[in-house]
């Protein structure tokens, strides 16, 4: 499996949040996870925050949301199926 960089699990956690309504770090691993998405809650809250930081991603009371900004950048984003792991052993 190939080493994701820092903007991938940024562009994960743009995706996922697209796809939720304002959430925290550990929903966010979690939807992850069902996505079968290699990204750990500690990488989840390193992008959150760096995404805060370029406002992207917005902290509220009930966790994080997009920010206008975040949703005029999310068509820049890869799609969220280019993260899929195929299962050990081949094809399902």
């Amino acid at each position: 499996m190939s080493i994701l960089k820092p903007i991938d699990h940024q562009n994960i956690v743009l995706r996922l949040l697209a796809r939720s309504a304002a959430c925290d770090a550990q929903h966010l691993a979690t939807l992850a996870q069902a996505h079968k998405l290699p990204v750990s809650l500690h990488q989840v809250r390193v992008a959150c925050d760096e995404l805060c930081e370029q406002q992207f991603v917005a902290r509220t009371i009930k966790g994080y949301r997009l920010t206008t900004w975040g949703e005029c950048e999310l068509p820049a984003v890869p799609l969220l199926e280019s993260y899929y792991i195929a299962p050990a052993g081949g094809v399902a």
